[in-house]
């Protein structure tokens, strides 16, 4: 079989001093790798439920939600929604 290009390259490399890139590839310093785990029922009932939470209405204790409105002709300008 042929020598590829990348190969070649990294020999001559070699050959001038260079860092051999393989060097780099061997060893983890310790790490260990992870494996991803799929999610469990409970890790997507809890993703599902608590999904739009953050970026939602601001609400306060009683469950009301406060809502801006631009300057409108009858002058109100911020209300209060109450059981939404």
């Amino acid at each position: 079989m042929a020598i590829s290009r990348a190969r070649k390259l990294r020999d001559k490399q070699i050959r001038e001093g260079k860092l051999d890139p393989a060097i780099k590839r061997r060893s983890w310093d310790g790490v260990q790798p992870v494996t991803k785990s799929t999610p469990t029922l409970q890790e997507k009932k809890r993703r599902v439920a608590h999904k739009h939470k953050r970026n939602s209405f601001p609400h306060t204790e009683d469950g009301s939600v406060y809502y801006f409105t631009p300057a409108s002709s009858s002058g109100i300008t911020q209300g209060r929604a109450s059981g939404l």
